[in-house]
């Protein structure tokens, strides 16, 4: 048994350690630095690791098993950025992938995303035993979802198979006004031969990606955490997070914080309570794709 924490006070205790290892492997401090000071520290990720890792071993000795666990993710997650970083400075890389170009820039982006998940799905078997113990499984999608009121779910009334059709083509077709009124502008110029051009791309990059970042920012956190955090807790953690990481996006800032941050919220649900991967990744592939896309017909790569 873990020592330490019970009780209220406690619970409370561990909720604020928790959220403040995750902003700390977050890109807040990167935002931070890039905001109020102009440029990021070159060994600002290497703060970060050394950081988690006296986290890890505080709490390896003081057995608090599941904050040690989650702290050791949360260094794995880290030391890759620190590798994906260096692997892209490197002129060889450079080389090989063309940033200016769309499948240069991106597919050398995602590649790397996509070993990099290696190691993190590793630890997480090694820790947690199982695939199914950390949502990396396909999870039954025809457990209906709990009621959500601000969406107008009512409980128990339609499963996440059919919801999550439905939430990515009403989420994808979001995206795009959105994007058209905060980004682009209705008079914006489009490339249309682009898209017909690189669409096998498109979908490629968008099914990859959303693998990527729902193993990153949901599996890992809420596969770690399911046991530590009440449910609503859980949720809002991990949606913070997943916001955060959008704070370059489009929209972005905090607009593109706070509509990442719902987007991040549903897709936990959704992947908490159909106790597996698959419901999340068809509505966030979706997602990709009309992003992608919009990309695409903007000609913007860089």
């Amino acid at each position: 048994m873990d020592s330490g924490l019970t009780g209220n006070n406690s619970d409370y205790g561990q909720l604020i350690i928790i959220a403040v290892l995750t902003l700390i492997a977050s890109i807040l401090p990167e935002i931070i630095f890039r905001e109020w000071i102009g440029s990021v520290p070159a060994l600002l990720s290497l703060v970060k690791l050394i950081i988690l890792l006296l986290a890890y071993i505080l709490f390896r000795y003081l057995k608090n098993s599941k904050i040690s666990k989650y702290t050791l993710v949360l260094g794995v997650i880290i030391l890759v950025e620190i590798l994906t970083k260096f692997t892209t400075s490197s002129s060889l890389w450079q080389e090989t992938f063309d940033r200016n170009s769309f499948v240069g820039n991106f597919g050398g982006s995602i590649l790397l995303k996509l070993i990099g998940i290696i190691p993190v799905v590793a630890v997480l078997i090694a820790l947690f035993r199982s695939p199914a113990e950390v949502y990396i499984s396909k999870g039954d999608l025809s457990i209906k979802a709990d009621e959500i009121k601000w969406l107008g779910i009512r409980k128990h009334m339609i499963s996440w198979r059919k919801l999550a059709i439905i939430s990515a083509l009403c989420i994808s077709t979001g995206t795009v006004l959105l994007t058209i009124f905060t980004v682009t502008g209705i008079s914006a110029k489009i490339n249309t031969d682009n898209l017909m051009k690189y669409i096998p791309f498109v979908v490629i990059f968008a099914l990859l990606n959303s693998l990527c970042e729902g193993i990153v920012y949901r599996s890992a956190i809420l596969g770690s955490l399911k046991n530590v955090l009440p449910k609503n807790q859980l949720m809002i953690l991990a949606a913070m997070i997943f916001g955060i990481a959008h704070y370059y996006g489009a929209p972005s800032g905090i607009v593109g914080v706070i509509m990442s941050f719902l987007l991040g919220w549903y897709l936990c649900r959704s992947m908490y309570e159909t106790k597996g991967f698959v419901s999340s990744w068809i509505i966030h592939f979706m997602q990709d794709i009309v992003i992608f896309a919009t990309i695409l017909l903007l000609g913007n790569y860089y």
